[in-house]
């Protein structure tokens, strides 16, 4: 073998094993299941408020019908 394909054949698996880590760490943050939100002012002006099932959402949606009713 040379040098230069000792080169070119490290250098291929680096990228494959660079490409391979960064599809995990995507893969892995999808199955997530963390049940958080993001944002500052929770609910207020969320856009999936409807189809929303965090507990913060549900309790938020809750007020909200109550306070409605009154």
């Amino acid at each position: 073998m040379e040098r230069r394909d000792f080169l070119r054949s490290g250098m291929r698996g680096l990228i494959i094993a660079g490409l391979t880590a960064i599809s995990g760490v995507f893969v892995y943050r999808n199955y997530t299941t963390e049940e958080t939100c993001e944002f500052t002012t929770p609910c207020q002006d969320c856009k999936s408020l409807k189809s929303c099932q965090k507990p913060e959402g549900l309790k938020y949606k809750r007020d909200q019908k109550a306070s409605n009713n009154q």
